[in-house]
C-alpha cells in the first residue's frame, strides 16, 4: 500500500502543501508503529512501548526538517532515524530496517553490544529493545521524493555501562 494512502502520511501531505497545524498520527499508525517495537521487545520478555503525543510532537518536528534538507542528523540522544524513496517503505519496513541490526547484536554492557566491534552498528536495534525505555512517539514527514521516520525514546537507551535488558 503506498505510504499516502495512511492518515498520517495524507495529513501530512496537508501540511506539507500549507496546512496550518501538524497532524497527529492516526490510530491505525500508532498501532503499527507501536506492533513493530514490540514485535522485536515482546520475544526478549521486554515490555511493550507505549505511545507519547509529547514525544510525537518533538518527532514530527524534526522528521519535517530532516526531510526538507535531505539528511539523517539526530537531533539528540534516544533517537532513531530513518529514510526511504517516497512510498516505499510501510512503517513497519522503516522500524524493521532497524530490527535488521540484530542481526549484529551481542548481548553485553553498552558499548560492547555488536559482534562487529563498533556499537553504532546495533545502535538502532539496541534503542528499540532497551528495558529502561518505556514510551516511543514518532513523526513521519515526506518531502523533495523521500520519506523519514523519526522516534524518540524516553527514556533514552544505549547508556554507558548499562546492558541493554
Amino acid at each position: 500500500m503506498p505510504r499516502l494512502a495512511t492518515p498520517l502520511a495524507a495529513g501530512l501531505a496537508v501540511l506539507l502543501l500549507g496546512g496550518a497545524a501538524h497532524a497527529q498520527a492516526s490510530p491505525r499508525d500508532i498501532a503499527e508503529i507501536l506492533a513493530a517495537h514490540n514485535a522485536y521487545r515482546t520475544p526478549l520478555g521486554l515490555p511493550p512501548l507505549r505511545w507519547s503525543y509529547t514525544l510525537e510532537a518533538k518527532a514530527q518536528s524534526w522528521a519535517d526538517h530532516l526531510a526538507e534538507i535531505g539528511q539523517l542528523v539526530h537531533s539528540g540522544s534516544g533517537q532513531n532515524l530513518a529514510m526511504s524513496a517516497a512510498g516505499t517503505q510501510s512503517l513497519t519496513q522503516l522500524v524493521d530496517l532497524w530490527g535488521s541490526e540484530q542481526t549484529y547484536f551481542t548481548y553485553g554492557n553498552f558499548p560492547d553490544i555488536s559482534t562487529t566491534g563498533n556499537w553504532m552498528d546495533v545502535g538502532h536495534y539496541s534503542q528499540v529493545i532497551w528495558r529502561a525505555t518505556t514510551k516511543v512517539g514518532c513523526g513521519f514527514s515526506e518531502d523533495y521524493g523521500r520519506d523519514v521516520l523519526v522516534c524518540d525514546y524516553d527514556p533514552p537507551g544505549n547508556v554507558m555501562g548499562e546492558r541493554p535488558y
